[in-house]
């Protein structure tokens, strides 16, 4: 293994080391104000650097998940500017997600006619290597405008063929599902390009289960509260590139009971993941998934590539438990079901 890889591992592991424990949810489960929730953040060294200058008492929930969300662009930035190798791209697939994110963004800025640019949240390294220019596309008042600055880029010929005039025609559900088809497409094909043998077989596992999870909570939901049809459901699935074949696709699609779903997910090869004596809700049961698996991979793994796609996962994990702390404490919810919602 070359400098790069062995600098990938070391910093991935060492920032995986300093991730927050069982005892941190535990103070901060304790908390009534998000005042004492980036009190105590502030002194983890995770998190010191970004929220170091705050005022805890002048910050808003919405303030403080950009902030976090920050620590996470600069972390991953971190890691990134490590490789020099012929798989660098491979590495720059997490950018690909944010661009996304950055370009569905402004398309419900367009949408809601509520434009504001987040541009000064990206790390410098971020916006140096991105695709387009990302405070013009932020900027972007139409779709017009927005088609205009995306030009040249691979999210214009998913976007072109959506264009309305007026805003309200919109088709966000479904340009959201051609961004992530596309984005899965991406994944699988620089797996393919760099990667060979048993690193690869690991790979296409480890984002094929994520998309394979993905589609059965769509399945779940979609069914569960939206009575969906089965043409409906379709036209939510990621198909190609996965895993599991039509055929047991189009069984789960045609289960009528939504909770049949969850019955055959805890019968599956993730049964061992599954909390079967309280199930929540399904986007916990899936997301425990991902994280036991990503947690598996982290511990032994000494595969750059595979370390580094593990830890994007169990830091997104973080995020969101923070986040349903967050809401939890704006909402006033009971701190039990609080607990339940969190996976670490």
């Amino acid at each position: 293994m070359n400098f790069a890889g062995n600098a990938v591992i070391s910093k991935a592991k060492a920032m995986y080391a300093h991730r927050l424990k069982a005892e941190d949810y535990e103070e901060l489960l304790k908390f009534n104000q998000i005042s004492e929730v980036v009190a105590y953040l502030k002194r983890h060294n995770k998190y010191e650097n970004t929220l170091s200058d705050v005022y805890e008492n002048e910050l808003h929930r919405g303030q403080l998940e950009e902030l976090i969300r920050k620590s996470y662009f600069f972390n991953v930035a971190k890691i990134v500017s490590f490789v020099s190798t012929k798989d660098r791209k491979f590495y720059e697939l997490d950018m690909i997600k944010r661009e996304i994110e950055i370009v569905l963004s402004s398309l419900r800025s367009v949408i809601s006619g509520d434009i504001k640019s987040s541009v000064r949240d990206l790390p410098l390294f971020f916006r140096k290597h991105a695709s387009f220019d990302i405070e013009e596309v932020t900027k972007a008042k139409t779709f017009r405008d927005l088609l205009y600055k995306l030009k040249d880029t691979r999210y214009y010929d998913i976007l072109q063929p959506f264009y309305q005039e007026d805003p309200m025609l919109i088709k966000y559900t479904d340009i959201e599902h051609q961004m992530m088809a596309k984005y899965h497409s991406i994944v699988i094909q620089r797996i393919h390009k760099y990667f060979s043998g048993k690193v690869k077989r690991r790979l296409l596992d480890i984002y094929q289960t994520k998309v394979e999870v993905d589609n059965i909570i769509k399945i779940y939901r979609l069914k569960k509260f939206y009575d969906a049809d089965e043409e409906e459901i379709w036209k939510a699935m990621i198909t190609e590139d996965i895993r599991m074949s039509m055929d047991q696709l189009e069984r789960l699609i045609l289960l009528e009971d939504p909770n049949d779903v969850l019955k055959t997910m805890s019968l599956s090869q993730y049964s061992e993941f599954i909390d079967k004596d309280d199930y929540v809700y399904i986007e916990y049961q899936a997301e425990r998934i991902k994280y036991h698996l990503a947690k598996r991979y982290m511990y032994f793994s000494t595969v750059p590539a595979i370390v580094y796609t593990v830890f994007i996962f169990l830091n997104e994990i973080e995020q969101a438990n923070i986040f349903n702390i967050i809401e939890g404490i704006r909402y006033d919810i009971d701190k039990k079901d609080i607990k339940r919602m969190l996976i670490y």
